[in-house]
């Protein structure tokens, strides 16, 4: 997210809180990834901002190292005595400990990387809204969830702001009218919508899955067909046509469809899954790692500083211009390092408390998966529940087996029986797939006292098809 240095950052510090709210809110939501390209940016917009020269590279793909292994290609560099006799500036290749075979780095698979949805939305808002109205749309593109949603209450959002959730309201709808249709929904029968309304077709289909959408959607979710039908006025078989015209036309995950112009000329594999944390097992237990090559290296370059400091202390020799311009820059500057460090801190501190809530999970798998929710970690930090929520979302932890899951698992106390969802629904027991109560009964079988609906969410969740569409399948 592109964001200028200027007068737009400038905030008083208050009590424990960093001194721009806004911009330390969004860079604690912000993965490892997304965080090293805001810095870049920030380093290419101002001149008061530096990175450190003794930030240690990756010499397959470039990246910053943390401690010897590169977060972006998983590349590990061995530990050894230099010879400082030897003054050769070959690479000795023995230092280098390359990924094991699938994880093999490709270096145009960073390159030609697409940019995200994020950044996507951000270049679009800032051609249609300016002032107060792109600063609010800004957050709420920064708030929007992997698929493209606004998981976020309004009436949080509105207090933020402090103004009134219709206000909130009418910004997104901005959001919403930005491509890919879909996004900024807040749920999944806005989103669909969101999407039905921009397309050009006068079919009866078209319409009637538009009443479907609007008036009959409780209906859809329980799969009344015969009762939706007899609502409407019409035969099942077109109910099944708008049914299909909706399956065929739209999507669940708006995020999904996006994609830049350029990325057919980009290769189909996709970068691996990159951690912001790393945890290892240790003689005294587990070690977590914060995996940020930024944060301690961005500085307040030297000559902004004494600059700043000589504008300090005389008023003559500097135009207004120049005072506006050096001032800004260097306030800039610390408020970026400032909330660097505030994300980093956060992180940490959110990181242990999780480790030591789940580390049975971490240790032995899914069926040691202690209930905990962000509320109750956020209670025993003595945290608002929104710092947790931001500290967790989009990001990632390599476990000591080297498997990468994101934080949401940890809060996921329905897991194993999810698990077993999963599993039973690609079940076909006499050649057919299960219905949802089936699998209802069989859970209770095995002990887990679930109700149908309870087995259709959870179905939803993981992306699994109900009853109707895996018989198609």
């Amino acid at each position: 997210m592109a964001m200028h240095v200027g007068a737009g950052q400038r905030q008083h510090q208050n009590a424990g809180m960093v001194p721009d709210h806004f911009l330390g809110k969004n860079i604690l939501k912000m993965g490892m990834q997304d965080l090293q390209q805001f810095v870049q940016e920030q380093l290419a917009e101002n001149p008061a901002l530096v990175m450190s020269d003794d930030a240690a590279m990756c010499p397959v793909c470039g990246g910053a190292l943390m401690g010897g292994f590169c977060p972006t290609c998983g590349s590990e560099t061995l530990t050894v005595e230099a010879d400082v006799t030897d003054n050769s500036d070959d690479w000795d290749e023995e230092m280098y400990t390359a990924p094991a075979d699938d994880e093999i780095c490709e270096a145009i698979n960073f390159v030609a990387a697409p940019s995200s949805l994020t950044e996507y939305l951000m270049e679009q808002i800032s051609t249609v809204a300016d002032g107060e109205t792109r600063r609010i749309a800004e957050f709420l593109i920064a708030s929007l969830d992997e698929d493209g949603y606004i998981r976020e209450p309004l009436i949080e959002i509105a207090s933020e702001f402090q103004m009134s959730v219709p206000q909130i309201e009418e910004v997104l709808r901005v959001v919403q009218s930005l491509e890919p249709a879909g996004v900024g929904a807040r749920d999944l029968r806005e989103c669909l919508s969101l999407q039905i309304a921009q397309i050009d077709d006068d079919s009866d289909d078209k319409q009637l899955a538009e009443i479907i959408l609007r008036e009959h959607w409780e209906a859809v979710e329980r799969m009344r067909l015969d009762n939706l039908a007899g609502a409407l006025g019409v035969e099942a078989e077109n109910i099944t046509d708008a049914l299909a015209f909706i399956k065929e036309n739209l999507t669940p995950h708006p995020a999904d469809s996006f994609r830049d112009a350029w990325e057919k000329l980009a290769p189909k594999r996709e970068a691996r899954c990159v951690p912001d944390v790393l945890v290892r097992s240790t003689d005294t237990g587990l070690n977590a790692e914060i995996l940020d090559p930024v944060t301690g290296q961005a500085a307040l370059d030297e000559a902004y500083s004494s600059l700043y400091a000589e504008m300090q202390k005389r008023l003559g020799g500097f135009t207004e211009e120049e005072r506006t311009h050096i001032r800004e820059c260097v306030q800039g500057a610390r408020v970026l390092i400032e909330s660097l460090e505030f994300r980093k801190s956060t992180l940490r501190r959110v990181v242990d408390a999780i480790v030591a809530e789940q580390t049975g999970f971490i240790v032995n798998g899914s069926s040691y998966l202690r209930p905990l929710t962000r509320k109750h970690l956020a209670d025993k930090l003595g945290v608002h529940e929104s710092t947790v929520c931001r500290a967790t979302t989009d990001k990632n932890m390599q476990l000591p087996t080297g498997e990468v899951i994101p934080f949401d698992i940890f809060f996921d106390s329905a897991l194993p029986v999810k698990e077993l969802v999963r599993k039973l629904a690609s079940e076909r027991p006499n050649g057919k797939a299960m219905s949802d109560n089936e699998i209802a009964k069989r859970l209770k079988d095995m002990g887990f006292e679930i109700a149908r609906r309870t087995v259709a969410k959870y179905r939803a969740q993981l992306r699994v098809l109900s009853q109707d569409y895996r018989l198609a399948a």
